[in-house]
């Protein structure tokens, strides 16, 4: 078969010259992977229209095409075509059928197909089960549910490491973060240098509130790190997060800065916390400078923070006007939230010259006195 490059000037040659190319069935399926990889689903849609009018009937392309619906999450399409299919034992078709039953919420038809896969003494039943408790696991409704599959999946397969790790995770979504950090402690024993379960247990560090512990682990986890960005990234993220809560702030703030020059998606992500750790030293003017630029994001998840910590810092080095119409803008956008949030905040009441109902209305969420970092992102 041709590589990508060749199929995709063939493709593109096609569209270009309004011509009906002619793939096979693998070229298709090529195609249709590198689409949805690049999510262009323009083309993604070209593509699919071309193999249903040259290959209708073919089951590789039928199975490419459910594993496609899956992708994009068009679970019911996708069951519908799996039926359609008339096959019956196939293993990728058992597998996107699992899926498609846990994420529509069908938990009780995957057991039972768990269950006829069990009878059958089926070859790709740790990897059905495997797959399943993942996709269960990620389910926020389903842990306890989720919980009690993996523990059966381990009695059929008690080697299984990927198994204990997904009920390491469950154990800690469920706050169960003494019996988490034991099993961790077994995953390690069995596989030393995973870069995921040092992260894990870094994680479940912090959750005890043992940030140098967490930081050991974290450190130890970039080391085994193989050519993983997003790994990479998620790590440093929650270092510099436990070193922020061990009153590390030059560290951290070393760590933030580390992450801001990823890109500008995980600058918006970054700096707020960045800002924080400056508010913390006292720098309210570094931490001003950085939120100047973050106030304007968008998309930043959680807005009312980054608002409320720039009217602080406004306040702290005298810029009242701002403070002021910044203020305005907020009570706009979060007209209960900021007010929330401020009245946490080291402003004093004459600090603000708001009108008396603006005033008013802030001295109603309760005194906005006393120390800052009671409650602010790091704490969210």
């Amino acid at each position: 078969m041709e590589n990508i490059s060749s199929l995709l000037k063939r493709f593109f040659e096609s569209q270009k010259s309004n011509t009906e190319p002619y793939f096979n069935v693998d070229e298709i399926v090529s195609l249709i992977d590198h689409f949805l990889d690049r999510d262009d689903m323009s083309n993604l849609k070209t593509v699919i229209e071309l193999g249903y009018e040259l290959h209708s009937d073919d089951t590789g392309f039928k199975i490419s095409l459910c594993r496609t619906l899956v992708s994009i999450e068009d679970f019911d399409s996708a069951l519908k075509l799996i039926e359609d299919t008339g096959l019956e034992d196939s293993k990728d078709l058992d597998l996107l059928r699992l899926e498609c039953y846990c994420e529509l919420g069908r938990q009780d038809e995957a057991l039972a197909l768990i269950r006829e896969l069990v009878a059958e003494n089926s070859d790709y039943l740790e990897e059905a089960i495997v797959g399943t408790a993942c996709i269960m696991n990620d389910i926020e409704k389903y842990q306890q549910e989720a919980c009690d599959f993996i523990e059966r999946g381990l009695a059929l397969f008690p080697d299984n490491l990927t198994l204990k790790s997904e009920l390491c995770f469950n154990f800690e979504l469920q706050g169960k973060t003494k019996e988490a950090l034991t099993l961790c402690r077994e995953l390690i024993d069995e596989d030393p240098y995973a870069a995921e379960i040092w992260y894990m247990q870094g994680r479940l560090y912090s959750l005890c509130a043992n940030f140098e512990k967490a930081v050991d682990s974290l450190d130890f986890a970039l080391t085994c790190i193989h050519k993983n960005d997003e790994l990479e990234y998620e790590i440093k993220l929650t270092k510099a997060y436990c070193l922020y809560k061990n009153e590390s702030y030059q560290k951290a703030i070393s760590t933030y800065e580390e992450l801001v020059s990823y890109d500008e998606f995980v600058g918006a992500e970054v700096e707020p916390y960045l800002a924080e750790c400056y508010m913390s030293l006292g720098d309210y003017e570094k931490a001003y400078e950085i939120l100047k630029q973050t106030v304007d994001y968008q998309d930043l998840e959680d807005e009312v923070y980054v608002f409320g910590n720039f009217i602080y810092c406004c306040i702290e080095t005298e810029r009242h006007k701002e403070a002021i119409d910044m203020l305005s803008e907020a009570l706009r956008r979060f007209p209960t939230s900021i007010l929330e949030y401020l009245s946490t905040l080291n402003l004093m009441k004459e600090q603000l010259s708001l009108p008396d109902a603006g005033k008013e209305k802030i001295l109603r969420t309760g005194d906005l006195a006393r120390k800052y970092l009671e409650s602010n992102i790091h704490n969210n």
